[in-house]
């Protein structure tokens, strides 16, 4: 059920020439290519090999009693001398997975698995990936590819990996609006009592109340737009109802170029949650600045941060909160471990949502804009003034979301 070649066959493929007894690299490839070799075989169960080779037996005495056994199955080999299994790759990966981890002693599969993509990728950038086929239909397309890791032996091999590996996964723990309003408690005394730093203190309260109240992801966040929301704020938040609108600004899957996504989140939540406060601050230390657009999540040189920036200082905040308050984080929990700046916040806020009783059709449109840029559909390039006049027909409904938490 498994294409198969030897440890030594696979060498020559590889290396031009037999394995030296006596070279400690020599054995190490060797004994990649027997790890690859098993884990392909173990990736089918014994049950499902066993009937296989059962009903392989009957048909080959049925044909045996009327005379073409030998031209019911096709020969096993030999292969060409080549790599065409993908071993070369098999060993990258096995090597790749005995570096160290984050949550355990060596990293996850999650992790490896991530050279296979890099590898079909510069495959198909080669000359030979140039023989490949496409047949594409809006957005759905079907490909022919000869890239080795593609094949069975590579398919069967990483599905083998992964149940010898397993995979331990640690999801970011939601953090609670609860939690939240303490670190934003802290960041007010410290508002008050450090003038100096107004726009550190501005861009985390920021980041907090848009990353919890609109359900995003932390790679989402440094999308969030300083001419957008600063465009509609006035408007916003003197309408009725008041509410403000986040503007999404970047290059999204399956569209062309560059486009605007609204969201809208109320000024102040049931838990109290100031939204206003926290992004009209931030608005205000900008035009202090003189600063009207560009990403809103920046440092003091101008250049956009991404979530990681932030991470260590969030985890310092749940340390502050956890060592004031026990009974929101016990002490005998390691922050850094159990929480996350790309899934708490929304995990956070989708779980607050569903424990306040919100219908999943509007948890679902608060999601819409990534659900549809997910799907690969495309959109006319409208202008943001456009974008708001759809958003505000819905805008008693979207904001249902955000008042909850």
């Amino acid at each position: 059920m498994t294409p198969f070649q030897c440890d030594t066959c696979h060498f020559r493929n590889l290396m031009d020439r037999d394995p030296d007894p006596n070279s400690y690299k020599d054995i190490r490839v060797q004994k990649c290519i027997r790890r690859a070799n098993l884990d392909a075989f173990w990736s089918v169960e014994p049950r499902t090999v066993n009937r296989t080779l059962m009903e392989c037996r009957r048909g080959s005495d049925i044909a045996s009693s009327l005379g073409f056994r030998n031209k019911l199955f096709r020969p096993m080999g030999p292969f060409p001398t080549d790599d065409v299994f993908g071993m070369a790759a098999a060993i990258v990966i096995l090597q790749s997975s005995l570096r160290t981890g984050k949550y355990d002693k060596h990293v996850q599969f999650g992790t490896i698995r991530k050279f296979r993509s890099a590898f079909s990728n510069v495959y198909h950038a080669s000359v030979e990936g140039q023989n490949a086929m496409v047949m594409a239909k809006d957005t759905r397309k079907l490909m022919v590819t000869k890239c080795p890791t593609y094949g069975t032996w590579f398919e069967r091999f990483m599905r083998g990996c992964h149940k010898r590996m397993g995979e331990i996964v640690k999801p970011d723990r939601a953090l609670s609006a609860t939690i939240l309003l303490a670190i934003l408690n802290i960041l007010d005394d410290e508002w008050e009592n450090d003038l100096n730093s107004h726009f550190t203190l501005a861009i985390e309260g920021a980041f907090y109340v848009i990353a919890f109240c609109c359900a995003l992801r932390g790679e989402e966040m440094p999308l969030v737009d300083l001419f957008g929301i600063a465009k509609h704020w006035e408007r916003a938040i003197t309408s009725d109802p008041p509410h403000i609108v986040v503007a999404l600004l970047g290059r999204f899957k399956g569209e062309i170029g560059e486009n605007y996504h609204l969201l809208t989140i109320v000024t102040r939540t049931s838990s109290g949650i100031d939204n206003e406060k926290w992004i009209g601050r931030l608005l205000r230390v900008y035009k202090n600045m003189n600063i009207t657009s560009g990403p809103l999540f920046r440092d003091l040189s101008g250049q956009r941060i991404k979530a990681f920036d932030l991470e260590p200082t969030f985890f310092d905040r749940l340390e502050q909160v956890q060592a004031a308050k026990p009974n929101l984080i016990p002490t005998y929990e390691v922050v850094s471990e159990d929480y996350g700046i790309y899934r708490s916040f929304r995990r956070g806020s989708t779980s607050e949502a569903t424990n306040n009783g919100v219908p999943s059709e509007v948890i679902d449109l608060n999601n819409r804009w990534r659900k549809f840029h997910r799907a690969g559909g495309s959109r006319p390039t409208l202008t943001m003034r456009e974008h708001y006049s759809d958003v505000r027909l819905t805008l008693n409904q979207s904001l249902r979301y955000s008042a909850s938490l």
